[in-house]
């Protein structure tokens, strides 16, 4: 009797073991936009190149689900933690839900450069923040993809100086954009990006900061006549799995899954500088005065934005070291 139970217990075991396996060969993706948005293609394109390389290095198959159908961002960064789904394309701002010290990311000014940025995501401050996520959250940072590269101020005005945001309202989202934009003097408005033209349209908001691609994406052209490329804030998002599924795979398909991220990563990466370069371009096409700012404008923007942002940091996240890590991680680059 003894016997048999032992057989029915590890059959049992081995049931389960080939229900995991048979799962852990697809990889169910949640992805936020349509398919087919040429213009975001250094999203929904990153993803489709994960899929194309571990569809061909494996016996894997990945699932893109496309255009929110899982779920809002939110929930969709819930059902991969449980391991529902396997991957989403939650950016920074769904992440820090979860991991308040992705934030420090969004302080202005940390970064000037894409290539600047880039270095300190890819080197050592990159991957101490991704093993923090990775123990605090459950998800596993294949690597960090951008969104169009800088976040830059629109209004029907020229913005040169922090003196010409003074009485404007702005439409930004969270805590790093809304105290800064105030210290500036203008006011911050929590619009719905879903409603942010017809609010620019209708006076409801005077401005807003978006990547120039995403400017042009929604056709703000048509309701903001002046655009200055203030760079302030970098776009980001961590290219992240289950770390539970991952670790379950076994080390060929690691590897594969890894050597898929890089190349889906560099694929975002080179989409996005282009789009981002050729959509200063397209602005100016379309009849919205762009202004560049030099060094020293910026440096006029860093000096009000930053002490006030990183003020508002030191008391919400849980690990105030990290602030000044990533500010001598940027200057070292």
């Amino acid at each position: 009797m003894k016997k048999f139970f032992s057989a029915l217990a590890l059959a049992a075991t081995l049931a389960a073991s080939g229900a995991v396996s048979g799962q852990a060969q697809e990889i169910k993706v949640g992805l936020a936009l349509p398919e087919g948005m040429a213009d975001f293609d250094f999203i929904n394109g990153m993803y489709e190149t994960f899929k194309t390389e571990v569809e061909a290095n494996t016996d894997m198959t990945v699932d893109l689900v496309y255009g929110g159908a899982l779920g809002a961002p939110n929930d969709r960064l819930a059902q991969m933690r449980r391991g529902v789904i396997q991957m989403s394309d939650s950016a920074d701002g769904n992440i820090a839900t979860v991991f308040p010290d992705i934030q420090i990311l969004n302080m202005p000014y940390l970064f000037s450069t894409v290539d600047q940025a880039r270095a300190v995501l890819d080197g050592p401050f990159g991957d101490k923040l991704a093993e923090s996520l990775r123990e605090k959250t459950g998800i596993k940072v294949l690597g960090w993809w951008e969104s169009g590269g800088f976040k830059h101020f629109s209004a029907n005005k020229p913005i040169a100086t922090p003196a010409d945001m003074k009485g404007l309202k702005m439409r930004v989202l969270g805590p790093l954009a809304t105290i800064p934009v105030e210290a500036l003097g203008a006011s911050a408005a929590p619009v719905a990006f879903s409603e942010l033209y017809t609010s620019l349209k209708t006076g409801v908001v005077d401005g807003q900061d978006n990547s120039v691609t995403v400017f042009n994406l929604v056709k703000l052209y048509e309701v903001q006549s002046n655009l200055s490329l203030t760079g302030h804030t970098y776009a980001f998002g961590p290219l992240g799995i289950n770390d539970a599924f991952f670790s379950g795979l076994d080390a060929d398909k690691q590897a594969a899954v890894t050597a898929a991220a890089e190349k889906a990563i560099a694929f975002n990466r080179e989409t996005s500088s282009a789009k981002d370069a050729a959509a200063v371009g397209f602005a100016r096409d379309n009849g919205v005065e762009v202004l560049e700012l030099d060094a020293d404008a910026k440096a006029a923007f860093a000096e009000v934005m930053q002490p006030v942002a990183v003020e508002w940091l030191r008391e919400n996240v849980d690990t105030p070291a990290l602030i000044d890590e990533a500010i001598s991680a940027a200057a070292s680059k």
